[in-house]
């Protein structure tokens, strides 16, 4: 009788559209596109941000080019910022929390023009515990949130550059913000 719930909770839990997150069953369907050529543009080629969006190419279907062609895209990565400030601090009125705003300014365009806003950037904060009596703790922790913050930054904006792909070129030329957190 347990197994018969169980295999009909599975069934039911699956019939409902819930999926883990980056699973091949309905998980990211950008993913799962066409292949895309794109050329990496950035003032500093080597950059984390730069290094994980090339480590998540093959995970998207994304071939880098060292010269753009007719079909494919330019992502030009113009600059990256990353502001730490204090999130909280506690009754001995040392820092107890802070705060990591990473954000990287970027355009796409491909042979017809220019497929995003002037000022287009993804940016991402998180926040995290520091404890003055465990510096080197709270050192690898930060090292730890920044490299994830970098990952998820380099995932979110190529999941924009997968559907910018099918989009139309803009034309008009006033300079439009977009950020996601």
């Amino acid at each position: 009788m347990k197994k018969i719930i169980a295999v009909l909770l599975i069934l039911s839990l699956s019939a409902c559209g819930w999926h883990l997150r980056g699973s091949a069953a309905g998980g990211d369907k950008l993913a799962m596109t066409a292949p895309l050529d794109i050329v990496v543009i950035a003032t500093d080629d080597h950059s984390p941000v730069i290094n994980s969006l090339r480590q998540l190419f093959p995970a998207y279907k994304i071939n880098e080019l060292t010269a753009p062609t007719s079909t494919s895209l330019t992502l030009v990565m113009e600059r990256e910022i990353m502001d730490k400030r204090t999130a909280g601090v506690g009754s001995d009125a040392l820092t107890s929390a802070y705060e990591i705003i990473l954000s990287v300014d970027y355009r796409v365009s491909n042979a017809q023009g220019i497929l995003t806003p002037r000022n287009t950037s993804a940016r991402i904060s998180r926040t995290y515990n520091y404890n003055v009596n465990n510096a080197n703790g709270a050192a690898q922790e930060e090292e730890l949130v920044l490299r994830e913050m970098r990952r998820e930054l380099a995932s979110s904006i190529l999941r924009r550059v997968k559907n910018i792909s099918t989009k139309p070129v803009i034309t008009s030329a006033t300079p439009a913000s977009t950020t996601a957190e």
